[in-house]
């Protein structure tokens, strides 16, 4: 049967290369190649796309966990360079500071078996290498002072032993985008530091005055979550200090045996002190701060930071002026050498002192804070 369009419509919509014209008809064919080629040459780099941004996806992850690594292993090496300095197991706060460096090198064996699926295996053999020269020294630290007791990890499931670290990396799985991508979500997620659900706090709380008295236990986790509009003292140490969701709150603590870990707070003043400081995910929040190691961010903007104030004793205890490192701040988002423009120094002139602090101390204590803080005011203790 006849086709029902005419030949030049037919031409037209089927790319027929009929021409009368044979020098046109060769135009056309010529045309049609290019384009063609051009189609293929497009989706190849496509396909080049696609591998160079998976490969700058890992190699994301892998700077990544080196900066992470390395802020992790000094905060260790600086708790190693406390313990060197005590002379017996029998020296204030030995145990527990023994104990936070165990804890630590148990921390940094979970974060490179968490990274060793893409990290190269150079980069996994020198991190696994630096945290078995920390077990090394923490076992001989051990014994210097007098801590008879065998070292043993509490928990066998966050360590793994160098052959089956290297035994685990060989059968890693080639999808190293997929593991460095769970690394990073891994990393970067906003619930990072969570409290035990039994512990120990104050919680769901609005326009209140929250008081933590002095002489209560000090082995256990405490926590701080989702308070508005509070004032907060909180007169006992704990081992972990976690708060959480706190937004217009004030905060004072007396300085905390491990280490403190805020996140998704919001126009706070923070009263702080603690071997180790870690801010995640807030803004607007001025912290006084007493701590052994760097301070480290991530995820935060307009932070403001000041030494912590002088405390009346007994509360002064445990601080060593001379070991603050309250201004040497550790920003995770801010690669550069650079001032990082997610945090400052808190001008001197706008510093200010716990002013209620004094209500809430033992008599003998009070009578020197009020010195320092003036008169107080009404509180509510709740």
């Amino acid at each position: 049967e006849p086709w029902p369009l005419p030949t030049y419509h037919m031409a037209e919509s089927r790319l027929c290369l009929y021409e009368p014209d044979p020098d046109l008809m060769i135009k056309r064919a010529q045309g049609q190649e290019r384009a063609r080629q051009s189609e293929y040459a497009a989706e190849e780099r496509k396909a080049e796309y696609a591998g160079q941004a998976a490969e700058s996806g890992v190699s994301a992850a892998i700077t990544e966990f080196e900066l992470f690594f390395a802020v992790e292993l000094r905060a260790v090496q600086e708790t190693m360079s406390q313990v060197v300095t005590l002379s017996s197991s029998k020296d204030d706060g030995a145990l527990e500071l023994v104990d936070w460096w165990r804890e630590q090198n148990s921390m940094l064996h979970g974060h490179v078996s968490g990274a060793s699926d893409f990290l190269p295996v150079s980069l996994r053999e020198k991190a696994v290498r630096r945290i078995h020269e920390q077990e090394r020294w923490l076992h001989e630290q051990r014994e210097r002072l007098g801590f008879r007791k065998v070292f043993r990890f509490k928990d066998r499931s966050r360590v793994m032993p160098t052959a089956q670290f290297h035994k685990r990396a060989e059968s890693a799985p080639a999808d190293t985008v997929a593991a460095a991508t769970a690394w990073l979500a891994h990393v970067r997620r906003t619930d990072t530091f969570q409290a035990a659900a039994g512990a120990q706090g104050f919680r769901q709380r609005t326009g209140e005055t929250l008081v933590r008295p002095a002489g209560e236990p000090i082995d256990g986790d405490f926590a701080l979550e989702s308070l508005e509009r509070c004032e907060v003292y909180l007169l006992s140490s704990s081992r972990v200090l976690w708060i959480r969701g706190l937004d217009r709150c004030t905060v004072f603590a007396v300085p905390t045996r491990g280490a403190v870990y805020v996140t998704e707070c919001t126009d706070c003043t923070l009263y702080l002190g603690a071997r180790q400081l870690r801010i995640h995910t807030s803004k607007a929040v001025d912290s006084y701060i007493h701590t052994a190691s760097h301070p480290v961010i991530e995820h935060c903007s307009r932070l403001r930071f000041a030494p912590y104030p002088p405390l009346p004793p007994p509360l002064d205890a445990d601080l060593d002026a001379g070991a603050n490192m309250w201004s040497h701040v550790d920003d995770f988002d801010w690669l550069k050498q650079q001032q990082s423009p997610n945090w400052s120094v808190l001008p001197e002139g706008e510093r200010a002192p716990p002013t209620k602090l004094a209500e809430h101390l033992p008599a003998a204590a009070a009578a020197e804070a009020l010195v320092a803080t003036g008169e107080p005011g009404e509180a509510t203790v709740a």
